[in-house]
């Protein structure tokens, strides 16, 4: 081994996807290394955190041997050459067990690759673990992952388990999917970064559907900068999906490689609106302080400040995005003949939600979607006044495990955990808005805050921009979840 390598053991922690491209191209690591580094992360916190379902161990030494082989004759596959990533277990990998968190998939091996992950391996990046998943983005069958910052907390969901992989350092970037908040609810549970991004801008192909109009998928990393790697990798028209949007892309990465460009250069002028309705109602102090303080840095680097009012319409938009995504998911679990051959394989919860779903009368679902309609125009005219919007990515933290099969109390109103976890984050899966969320503060009982920032439709690198200039200047993604080593039991013979 060179006297520049560093030791795996000595990656730096919290090492980001932008850290790590600079390392490997610098050869101060080897790719071998980069993974042998992951892996000794999911050997000491997965048996605390549970964030894998399948590690690929074999597949990603051989593949980072590939890698470092490239590195070494110059020849750079794209921009996450030799970069381990963890991938949601909706998602589909060729040859590795997909069990979308399901009994009724234990032992579904897909033959092709998602749309995402043939993007991301064709960009050069390693698929190190399948992560844990509310079963078919529902409910879970698996053990459940933890949040890594309390144990005794849920990592939000259902990209719990990639949200989590990132946070510990497992992997250095991973795929969610986003039907109501998916990507953004654990993304401000567990401190890290996560973009849920336009409608039809990412590819669903290969992605076991929760909600055909709903489902989005996107980046979760530690920066913004890193989920802006993983958007110019994952974006792009694809005949497989019929959402997929055929329309000239940015460049993701611009938005933030202008290095020169201080915060202040990158935010000033920026007109942001900051809602006097439903986004500050019923939450918890201490989020609301940091969402306040974090709106006041805005204000610091130059952002004209707005107060909006969002379309009123949005009080009874929860029981609108229900009654859309039951059918759809109802639709799907029948047309695969899942719910018919195999309904005792589901937890009887997720059965019982799937089954609603058969009891939504069309005019009901048309309805819905009209009123969805009415709403995402109301927010598009919206954001034409202002660049973007800046509200809580949720009202409270992050629950107790045990608490939520009980109300929880949020500023003296009580509310089921599962409507206060997607209060704030639902309404742009109805819109198809872009989305980011990223860290903006901890709570005395250390569990992290998340901002969310939402911008017109295809305006990512708005979101982009003011995300990477916030993370500029406040270290709130940089902190480390205090996790215990995990005890190794000695194996007695």
């Amino acid at each position: 081994m060179h006297a520049h390598h560093i030791n795996p053991a000595s990656a730096p922690a919290g090492l980001t996807v932008a850290m790590a491209r600079h390392l490997l191209h610098t050869r101060a690591i080897s790719a071998v290394e980069l993974l042998q580094h992951c892996l000794q992360r999911i050997a000491q916190v997965d048996p605390l955190i549970q964030a894998c379902i399948t590690v690929m161990a074999d597949a990603a030494l051989a593949q980072a041997r590939t890698a470092d082989a490239a590195l070494a004759a110059g020849q750079v596959s794209g921009v996450l050459h030799g970069i381990p990533l963890g991938i949601k277990d909706l998602i589909a990998t060729r040859g590795v067990r997909t069990t979308a968190g399901s009994q009724v998939l234990a032992d579904w091996i897909p033959d092709e690759d998602a749309t995402v992950v043939t993007r991301l391996t064709a960009a050069g990046a390693i698929a190190l673990c399948k992560t844990n998943t509310h079963e078919f983005a529902f409910g879970t069958f698996t053990p459940p992952t933890r949040n890594p910052w309390n144990l005794a907390c849920v990592p939000g969901g259902s990209s719990g388990g990639s949200a989590a992989a990132v946070a510990t350092g497992e992997c250095l970037a991973a795929l969610g999917t986003d039907t109501g908040g998916s990507i953004r609810i654990p993304a401000a549970c567990c401190g890290v970064t996560g973009l849920k991004p336009t409608y039809g801008l990412v590819s669903r192909a290969g992605i076991l559907p929760l909600s055909w109009s709903l489902d989005h998928a996107g980046p979760i990393a530690r920066t913004v900068a890193d989920c802006a790697l993983l958007l110019s990798v994952l974006a792009g028209y694809d005949p497989r999906d019929s959402d997929s949007c055929a329309l000239a892309l940015p460049d993701f990465t611009a938005a933030l490689t202008a290095a020169e460009r201080s915060p202040e250069e990158a935010v000033r002028g920026t007109r942001i609106g900051v809602p006097t309705n439903y986004f500050f109602r019923d939450i918890a102090p201490e989020v609301a302080a940091a969402i306040r303080a974090a709106i006041a840095t805005y204000a610091s680097l130059g952002a004209i400040l707005q107060d909006i009012t969002v379309p009123t319409a949005i009080d009874d938009l929860f029981t609108v995005y229900r009654t859309i995504m039951r059918p759809e998911a109802y639709t799907f679990h029948h047309d695969m003949g899942w719910l018919q051959t195999r309904a005792e394989r589901y937890t009887p919860a997720v059965r019982a939600n799937l089954e609603l779903g058969a009891s939504v009368s069309a005019s009901d679902y048309i309805r819905a979607q009209r009123t969805r309609r009415a709403f995402t125009n109301g927010m598009r005219a919206l954001l034409q006044q202002v660049d973007a919007l800046l509200l809580p990515t949720l009202p409270i933290t992050a629950p107790r495990i045990d608490s939520l099969d009980r109300p929880l109390s949020i500023n003296g109103h009580e509310e089921d955990a599962s409507h206060a976890l997607l209060r704030y984050t639902f309404p742009f899966d109805l819109t198809g808005q872009p989305a980011l969320s990223l860290p903006c503060g901890f709570t005395a009982q250390g569990l992290p805050i998340g901002l969310q920032i939402v911008a017109g439709h295809f305006q990512e690198p708005t979101l982009l921009r003011l995300g990477h200039a916030y993370q500029q200047i406040t270290d709130w993604h940089t902190r480390q979840p205090p996790l215990p080593p995990a005890n190794h039991p000695q194996t007695t013979p």
